[in-house]
């Protein structure tokens, strides 16, 4: 299977004019108004044959596993480790290279370029961790015509044929990475939030429990795409691999970030950071005799990692358990990383 990446170069301008005083009485550029020109982003989707998101880590054969990186100017750019300007002056941020989620599906972003540079020949390489690579040659001025009348001209080439518009289609052998819908995941972070009484007792029963940093879990689906009433198979595992409990998994809502309700956002206080969560679901698990619940985010790490962060609510267990404790809430939250 070939993979197509649909490049899509955003370019414009936005012009705003702040006028603080009379206008110039001459044609030159009028000191009382100042302009702002939207910077300059170059934006990917990759995708394949079929149209799938080959940046989801739900897709069978994606891309986030190979070590993506651009480099531009003699730097190198690995995929999601953002960069900040040492400066407080109004500039671009040059972040580098990053994964956005939009309305439109997920894409790689490589930006920001300051919009009213001059630009001669300059060359962006993406490496896509698989031994093959792609140049972007792009140049930019920006020529007044008149006080009120700046024209940009701007030509981009992909690995030296000029484009004619700003969208570029390259064909990529597929990745190699499995969906995580069927891959092993160990618990890198672990938390319980507890709001009770007697405190002491419940923490230390939680911390006596075999979910805690270091163990791990196993999902199988059928299916790589997962959607709303899918059936697999989860399985908690302790730190050296052997299995503690598993039982079927339903998958009972799946939720992109873009369609958030206040019932998803507002129930619990500690969330992963929003520009890094891909999607929400709801999760079922019959585990013995016990029925249990989670609430599972799928997160983009600042490590260019996919995360699940899974949340648990413990609070009508352990108000059976503690009766006496005058217990509000208790949470247990983990933080699970592919195993590589």
């Amino acid at each position: 299977m070939k993979t197509n990446v649909l490049f899509s170069l955003l370019i414009g301008f936005v012009l705003c004019q702040a006028l603080f005083s009379s206008c110039s009485e001459n044609n030159e550029y009028p000191d009382d108004i100042i302009w702002d020109f939207a910077p300059i982003n170059f934006t990917f989707f990759v995708q394949d044959e079929q149209g799938n998101d080959l940046l989801s880590p739900l897709t069978e054969g994606n891309i986030l596993g190979q070590d993506i990186k651009a480099t531009y100017r003699g730097k190198e750019y690995k995929l999601n480790e953002l960069t900040l300007p040492n400066t407080k002056a109004y500039l671009a941020t040059l972040y580098g290279l990053h994964i956005v989620e939009r309305e439109d599906g997920s894409c790689l972003c490589f930006g920001e370029l300051q919009g009213e540079d001059t630009y001669e020949d300059e060359t962006i390489t993406l490496d896509w961790g698989d031994g093959t690579r792609d140049v972007i040659t792009f140049s930019s001025r920006l020529t007044w015509n008149s006080p009120e009348d700046p024209e940009f001209d701007r030509h981009f080439y992909l690995n030296g044929v000029e484009q004619e518009g700003p969208q570029f289609v390259l064909t990529k052998a597929p990745g190699t990475s499995p969906a995580w819908s069927r891959s092993t995941w160990r618990v890198i972070d672990a938390n319980f939030y507890v709001y009770a009484d007697n405190k002491a007792d419940i923490q230390d029963d939680l911390q006596a429990s075999p979910y805690q940093t270091g163990c791990g879990f196993r999902t199988d689906f059928p299916s790589s795409v997962i959607s709303d009433g899918d059936k697999g198979l989860l399985t908690w595992t302790a730190p050296n691999g052997w299995a503690i409990i598993g039982g079927t998994l339903t998958v009972k809502q799946t939720v992109d970030f873009s369609e958030f309700t206040p019932d998803i956002t507002d129930k619990y206080q500690s969330y992963p950071p929003d520009n890094q969560i891909y999607a929400y679901m709801e999760w079922e698990a019959e585990l013995g005799e016990d029925v249990r619940h989670y609430d599972v985010f799928i997160v983009r790490s600042s490590l260019g990692s996919d995360d699940l962060w899974i949340y648990e609510d413990l609070t009508e267990a352990y108000k059976k358990q503690f009766p006496e404790a005058n217990i509000t809430k208790i949470v247990r939250a983990l933080v699970g990383e592919i195993y590589k």
